[in-house]
C-alpha cells in the first residue's frame, strides 16, 4: 500500500500533493466560515464548499501517507510529521461538521448554530495547522540549504 503513495513519474507524491493541501485546506476553511456567518452565501456556495473540504481532507490524508513513504527515503521530520498528522484529524472533523451543519442549517436550531460555530473553530485550527505543517516541512526541506544573507542586492 505504501508504494502507491511513494513516487509518481519518479517524483515524491508528497511534494506534489502538498500543493493541493496548502491551497484547499485554508481556502475552503475560509469558505466554510463565510457561509456560516453570511446567510446570503449559503445557497450558492455550500455545495462547492463541502466538495472543497472533501478534496482538502483527501489531499491531507494522501499527504500524510506519502510523507510516511518519503520519510523512508529521506528521514523522519518529527515536527512536520506531528503537524501533518493533526491536519488530517482536524480536516476530517471539519468536513464532518460541515456536512452535518449543511443538512441542519435551514432548521436554524440551537444545534445547527452550535455545529456552525464549532465548525468555525475547526476551520481556524485547520488554517493554523496547515500553516504550521507547511512551514515546518519547508524548514525541514530547505532550512539547511538556504544560506542566510545580510545583503539585499542580487549578484
Amino acid at each position: 500500500m505504501e508504494r502507491i503513495f511513494d513516487l509518481f513519474l519518479g517524483l515524491p507524491v508528497h511534494v506534489l500533493i502538498n500543493h493541493l493541501v496548502i491551497v484547499f485546506v485554508p481556502l475552503f476553511s475560509v469558505a466554510f466560515i463565510l457561509i456560516v456567518f453570511f446567510e446570503k452565501l449559503r445557497s450558492n456556495y455550500s455545495t462547492i464548499t463541502n466538495i472543497g473540504l472533501v478534496v482538502a481532507f483527501v489531499s491531507a490524508f494522501i499527504a500524510k501517507q506519502s510523507g510516511e513513504a518519503l520519510s523512508l527515503r529521506v528521514g523522519y521530520p518529527t515536527n512536520h510529521a506531528w503537524w501533518g498528522e493533526r491536519l488530517v484529524i482536524v480536516s476530517a472533523f471539519l468536513l464532518l461538521l460541515a456536512l452535518i451543519w449543511t443538512k441542519l442549517k435551514d432548521k436554524k436550531s440551537f444545534i445547527s448554530k452550535l455545529l456552525g460555530y464549532v465548525g468555525i473553530l475547526f476551520a481556524l485550527a485547520a488554517i493554523a495547522i496547515s500553516i504550521l505543517a507547511g512551514h515546518s516541512g519547508a524548514s525541514a526541506s530547505w532550512g539547511y540549504k538556504i544560506n542566510p544573507t545580510n545583503s539585499t542586492s542580487t549578484p
